[in-house]
């Protein structure tokens, strides 16, 4: 299944070009995106990181996806874990910064939350994010994600705890299939 929105379609590992694999390694190198991500650089191997995530993804507990644009060039991961009990955590990273504050986030998180909430009938989508990333929150905040506490960290960053239903979800397609349908 290639779940897609707007101008981004999701594709599974298995699917990835050997240049998608090369552009996710650049992407967990990135120390800037790293320390978006609350992770020390990847050094890892080519070879290791692909054996990794793709073990990785294969757990029944997860759903994992490379964005690509409307040029379907890799831009991008996002991926549900910690999937049970009609809850999910989500995350995502746009590693491309040329992508960065263009809307391929928001794109991506919808697409995904579709595939959750109607393809694995997810009630509950959460997700986990730091305070000075303001970016990020915008973001999850465009597509319906509501903040529910914050916290300081062991890294002594703050945490903020955001969260999504699937009924707040089918709101925000209503009204937004209603705007759609006024103009």
């Amino acid at each position: 299944m290639r779940p897609a929105w707007g101008r981004v379609t999701l594709r599974p590992l298995e699917e990835f070009s050997e240049s998608d694999w090369r552009r996710l390694q650049s992407h967990f190198r990135d120390p800037e995106i790293s320390y978006l991500n609350g992770t020390p650089p990847n050094r890892m191997p080519l070879w290791l990181l692909k054996r990794l995530l793709k073990a990785d993804a294969q757990r029944n507990d997860r759903e994992t996806f490379g964005i690509f644009d409307e040029r379907d060039e890799f831009i991008g991961t996002t991926e549900l874990y910690d999937v049970h009990g009609g809850t999910a955590t989500l995350g995502i990273i746009i590693g491309e910064k040329t992508h960065w504050s263009k809307g391929y986030g928001p794109e991506a998180m919808r697409a995904l939350l579709d595939y959750a909430f109607t393809h694995l009938g997810l009630e509950l989508v959460r997700l986990e994010t730091f305070g000075d990333n303001l970016r990020a929150q915008s973001a999850f905040r465009k597509v319906g994600f509501r903040e529910v506490r914050r916290r300081v960290g062991p890294s002594g960053r703050v945490d903020v705890f955001m969260e999504i239903t699937r009924a707040a979800w089918r709101e925000q397609l209503d009204s937004a299939r209603q705007a759609a349908t006024a103009s």
